[in-house]
């Protein structure tokens, strides 16, 4: 650590300011015209050579694998080809699950499908408040009814973000006389369903490039394989099959929704996503940007994370994943505007049902951190079952600890017997494993490193919470005293270095977020001009030195009294694009603030 910084809540990275980073640092600037500090920023995150370098700043869709070689791939599109050469023609239907992640790869196939003149296919997401979790046959009896026939024999079902543990009901659908194709990312857990074909990056001898994919990312790619075979055996024209690149905009929203590592695969479908997402050409993200005031600027990927993403939710969220589907379908731009009012008002009833019950788990979590816990499990029976990840990951933010919210479970007839929970991790804990470990407590469970879903017996809750602290604290998680310090990824001795070219390269990084997040700087000793309390938001300006101008900056929830803003303080921060009035512009939002 440089001697200049005082011991306070940051840490940089061990490599900073050695030989090896600073020789690299040299070495990729001059080789791909780049900031030296951005190179650095770079090597001490991993990328050690200059092709990978150059790779992870400059994505390119023709990167992107053969779809091919992803496991069962093979097997789905011959399966699609046989229905689609069929005659008479047979009905497809996609089944997903109702996040955003689901949605959106729901959308993508019902979408591609209608394109290539198939107009017999069949869309359904369950309702999380009546019905259970992914694939059953309940859903998929709801689902064949849509078809004019009624009949599901010799039709294909596609699954999508869900599927993999579904064994009696991918055996269901083929009783009925469907073929089935899974589509995945969830963790396969024992048995695998007897379908016709199972795409799923986490199975057992997939290649490792496609192992980080969200479930829309799967869809894309099998839409990318069917488009090909297509070609190849002349069951569509060129014109059509040549616009699969719009479909990444949906890919996009799904990934960053899903909270995937935007790195490798998702990294080029993103960056490529979110220019197809900021011309807004799909009737219902125009609409949908509209609302969230942003219809006039390019779209990123916090806009996914913090305006799209959540209103789409919201529909999923209280039983209405419809809506949320309706909407990225919409073929007109009245009947997008319609959805989007409608998703605007769930969104609304969403917040609102967040409020009651947040104290009191709270409390709940306050009692557990006195007694020393380090995984978090708290109930609360009035709790709105479609916000109970949301609190879970309001929980995880303030405690720094894996969290686990439960609520009665209202799908079952005997409410009140079981529970049905949603968790949320901590960066480095992977919630799925320590699952794994409580899994003779469980009903059922299933999701990700970082987030979960589950059911417990009410008689179990009490043994399920302390065998899971105790393995998140055999994982090595621990809340800690006074909390976690803050990473730094570069510490700006100079602060003339603040140009407008050298923030405009900080962008290269884009696009942030889980597995790439954004870097965070420091500035010590820095007089802040112009402090002042923007209901209770820290509004400030920073002088970089050389040609007089300022930045504006910006430090939510920063405002302290106590805090003499007179004097040098050191500043945490990152660097962020903005938009005013259509101008673009950049600013510093603060993250911690504390007197030199």
């Amino acid at each position: 650590m440089n001697p200049l910084i005082p011991a306070l809540p940051y840490v940089l990275p061990d490599l900073t300011n050695t030989a090896a980073t600073r020789e690299f640092g040299t070495t990729a600037s001059a080789a791909l015209n780049i900031p030296s500090e951005l190179a650095e920023i770079l090597y001490q995150r991993g990328f050690t050579t200059l092709a990978e370098l150059q790779n992870f700043l400059y994505p390119q869709l023709a990167m992107l694998p053969d779809p091919l070689t992803m496991q069962g791939m093979d097997r789905a599109i011959d399966c699609l080809l046989a229905s689609l050469a069929a005659r008479p023609r047979q009905p497809i239907f996609i089944h997903g699950d109702y996040d955003v992640d689901g949605m959106t790869a729901t959308a993508l196939l019902v979408a591609f499908f209608r394109e290539i003149g198939r107009q017999d296919v069949h869309w359904y997401i369950p309702n999380r408040l009546e019905e259970k979790y992914g694939l059953s046959t309940q859903s998929i009896d709801r689902l064949v009814s849509l078809h004019e026939h009624k009949s599901a024999h010799g039709g294909i079902l596609v699954t999508v973000d869900c599927g993999i543990t579904a064994v009696e009901e991918v055996a269901y659908a083929r009783s009925l006389g469907l073929r089935v194709i899974i589509t995945d990312h969830h963790e396969p857990q024992g048995q695998q369903p007897e379908a016709d074909a199972i795409v799923n990056p986490k199975q057992v001898g997939c290649t490792a490039h496609f192992s980080s994919l969200a479930g829309v990312g799967v869809a894309f790619f099998l839409a990318m394989a069917l488009r090909k075979a297509m070609a190849t055996h002349g069951l569509s024209s060129a014109v059509t099959i040549n616009k699969i690149k719009k479909y990444l905009d949906l890919v996009a929203l799904g990934t960053v929704a899903d909270v995937v590592p935007l790195v490798g695969i998702n990294r080029i479908l993103v960056r490529a996503g979110l220019e197809v997402l900021s011309t807004k050409s799909r009737h219902g993200l125009f609409s949908l940007c509209e609302n969230c005031g942003i219809r006039d600027q390019p779209v990123q990927t916090e806009d996914i994370a913090y305006k799209l993403a959540p209103r789409l939710n919201a529909a999923g969220r209280l039983g209405q994943p419809h809506h949320g589907v309706n909407l990225l379908l919409a073929s007109t731009r009245d009947q997008a505007q319609n959805f989007a009012m409608i998703l605007e008002e769930l969104n609304k009833e969403r917040k609102q049902l967040e409020i009651e019950p947040l104290e009191t788990v709270m409390e709940q979590c306050g009692a557990q951190i006195q007694a020393g816990w380090n995984g978090l499990s708290v109930y609360h029976a009035a709790c709105h079952p479609g916000i109970v990840g949301i609190l879970a990951g309001r929980l995880v933010d303030t405690y720094s600890r894996p969290t686990i919210v439960f609520t009665d479970d209202a799908t079952r007839n005997d409410t009140g017997t079981y529970l049905k929970g949603s968790g949320r991790s901590v960066p480095g804990m992977n919630l799925l494993t320590a699952l794994q470990a409580c899994s003779p407590l469980l009903e059922q469970f299933g999701g990700h490193a970082m987030a979960a879903g589950l059911s417990v017996a009410r008689e179990n809750l009490a043994a399920f919470a302390k065998v899971f602290h105790q393995q998140v604290t055999r994982m090595g998680i621990s809340g800690g005293e006074g909390g976690e310090k803050i990473q730094i990824d570069w510490h700006l001795q100079e602060s003339s270095l603040l140009t407008e070219e050298f923030i405009r390269a900080m962008q290269l990084l884009q696009p942030c977020g889980e597995g790439n997040p954004e870097p965070v700087f420091l500035m010590t000793r820095k007089l802040l001009l112009q402090p002042r309390n923007m209901k209770g938001h820290l509004g400030f300006q920073v002088h970089p030195g050389g040609n007089g101008r300022t930045i504006r900056g910006i430090g939510f929830h920063l405002w302290c009294e106590s805090l003499d803003l007179r004097k040098p303080v050191d500043l945490i921060f990152h660097l962020k694009r903005s938009w005013y009035r259509g101008v673009e512009q950049h600013q510093l939002h603060a993250l911690h603030i504390t007197s030199s």
